[in-house]
């Protein structure tokens, strides 16, 4: 084992750590995209065990909507629906289906208003 330090100064030592501290952002940026509601796979009401559990159609007005929460069943859809998150199209991620993208128009029943 050798007895010197692996920088020769201190000021060496400065630079290698604000250049990695640098160089981290820039990377972040280059390197990873996040996932967009088209690029997520739909429900699929048949065969997704939740969809299943939660009556979900791609189609509100083939459901059997009770009035909830003061909204007529004809008004409600996932456009409206607090659990849909943010995006483009006429699919979006929601909070309820982790990973997959349902239709605005759809329905399932945890519906629920948007604040």
């Amino acid at each position: 084992m050798s007895d010197k330090p692996a920088s020769k100064s201190r000021r060496d030592a400065v630079k290698l750590m604000l250049g990695t501290v640098a160089a981290v952002p820039l990377i972040n940026l280059v390197g990873v995209s996040s996932a967009r509601a088209a690029d997520l796979p739909h429900v699929d009401p048949k065969t997704d065990p939740t969809a299943i559990a939660l009556k979900y159609v791609e189609d509100a007005t083939t459901a059997t909507r009770p009035d909830k929460a003061g909204t007529p069943g004809a008004e409600q859809h996932c456009a409206n629906c607090q659990f849909l998150q943010p995006g483009e199209g006429d699919y979006h991620p929601c909070s309820l289906f982790p990973g997959k993208a349902v239709s605005v128009n759809g329905w399932c029943m945890s519906w629920t208003k948007k604040a």
